[in-house]
C-alpha cells in the first residue's frame, strides 16, 4: 500500500506534466523549527484558553465549585466539568479567534519577504467537484477503519483505545454550549486554523526544501501526530493525506479549507442533528460515504490529470 501510494505522488509530482526541479533551497532549521512552534503554540493557546474558561465558569457557578472544594479527589467531576462548562469548545472558539490571525499574519510577513507559502490558484468547477468526491471518500474509509476498530473486544487494547477516544470525544460535545458557538468553532474555525497552519504554513515550509511525495507524507503525518491520539491520529491520516494532495493537485488553499469543513459538519453530527436524521437516515448516509471510496480514488486520478493541463485548457 506505501508503495501505491509513493508511485502516485510521484506521478502527481509535477502538475504541468513536467520532471520536477530540484528544490530550490536546502533544508534549513527554519524548515523544521516553524512547523514545531507553531504546533506547540497552537496547543499551548488551546489549553490556556480552555483553563481560563474552566476557572470563569467555577467562579460564576458556585455550585460546581462547591461540589469541587468539598470532593476534589473524584476522578469524574473533572471530566463532568469540562463538559458542563463547554470548556473545549470554547477554547477551540476563542482559541482560533487568536490563532487565526496570527497564522495570517505570518503568511503576510513572508509574503513582504517575497517569500510566498500560500497557493491561490483559480480552481475550476471540475476540480471543486473532484475534491468534493475526493474528501466523501476520505470520509468513507474512515467510517470503514472505525467501523473495524469497533469490531474488537473492548477488554483489547484497540477496543480500550477506542472507549478512550469516544470517552473524550463526549467532552467536546454541543452540552452546555449554545448550537451555533459550537458549529462556529467546530465546522467552520477550527478548520480554517488548522488548514492555515497545515496546508498553508507547514505544507508550504516543507514544499521549499522537498520533493512533493515527502512534503505531501510529512505533512500528512505531522497533522495525525498533532491530534495527540492514537485512535483520531490514525483516521486523521486519511483526511490529512486526502486535504494534502488536493493542495497540491489544485494548489488553491480555499479548496482543502472548504473540504475541511464539510469533513467537520458531517463527521460532528452536525448534517445529521440539523437535517433531523434518524436512525435509517444515518444508516444510509454512511452507505453512501462507503461508495464514495472508489469513486475518490478516480476523482484524485482526474485531478491529478487536469492539474498536468495548462489552465487554460481545464474545464
Amino acid at each position: 500500500m506505501m508503495e501505491k501510494t509513493e508511485q502516485f505522488i510521484h506521478r502527481t509530482e509535477s502538475p504541468q506534466g513536467e520532471t520536477p526541479p530540484a528544490p530550490a533551497s536546502r533544508v534549513r532549521a527554519r524548515t523544521f523549527l516553524v512547523p514545531l512552534i507553531l504546533m506547540v503554540l497552537h496547543h499551548l493557546v488551546l489549553n490556556v484558553v480552555a483553563i481560563g474558561w474552566l476557572v470563569y465558569y467555577l467562579l460564576v457557578n458556585l455550585v460546581s465549585s462547591s461540589e469541587f472544594l468539598m470532593d476534589p479527589y473524584n476522578s469524574t467531576l473533572p471530566m463532568e466539568l469540562l463538559t458542563e462548562s463547554g470548556a473545549l469548545t470554547y477554547a477551540s472558539l476563542i482559541g482560533m479567534l487568536i490563532l487565526i490571525p496570527l497564522y495570517l499574519l505570518y503568511i503576510l510577513l513572508r509574503k513582504r519577504k517575497k517569500d510566498l507559502l500560500l497557493k491561490k490558484e483559480a480552481a475550476t468547477l471540475s476540480q471543486w467537484l473532484y475534491s468534493l468526491v475526493v474528501i466523501l471518500g476520505a470520509m468513507g474509509l474512515t467510517q470503514l477503519w472505525m467501523t473495524l476498530l469497533s469490531s474488537f473486544d473492548p477488554l483489547s487494547l484497540p477496543g480500550r483505545l477506542l472507549q478512550d477516544y469516544l470517552d473524550k470525544v463526549a467532552l467536546v460535545g454541543p452540552d452546555g454550549v449554545a448550537p451555533v458557538l459550537d458549529i462556529l468553532a467546530t465546522v467552520i474555525l477550527v478548520p480554517i486554523g488548522e488548514e492555515l497552519l497545515f496546508r498553508g504554513i507547514i505544507q508550504g515550509e516543507f514544499g521549499k526544501a522537498f520533493r512533493p511525495s515527502v512534503t505531501i507524507l510529512l505533512t500528512t503525518v505531522l497533522f495525525a501526530v498533532f491530534h495527540l491520539d492514537l485512535i483520531q491520529g490514525s483516521y486523521v491520516l486519511i483526511a490529512g493525506f486526502s486535504l494534502s494532495m488536493v493542495y497540491y493537485l489544485t494548489r488553491q488553499i480555499a479548496l482543502p479549507i472548504v473540504l475541511h469543513i464539510i469533513y467537520n459538519f458531517i463527521g460532528s453530527g452536525w448534517l445529521s442533528r440539523l437535517a433531523g436524521f434518524g436512525e435509517e437516515a444515518d444508516a444510509i448516509l454512511v452507505f453512501v460515504l462507503y461508495g464514495c471510496i472508489l469513486l475518490g480514488v478516480a476523482a484524485a486520478l482526474l485531478l491529478r490529470r487536469l492539474g498536468r493541463q495548462p489552465a487554460r485548457q481545464r474545464a
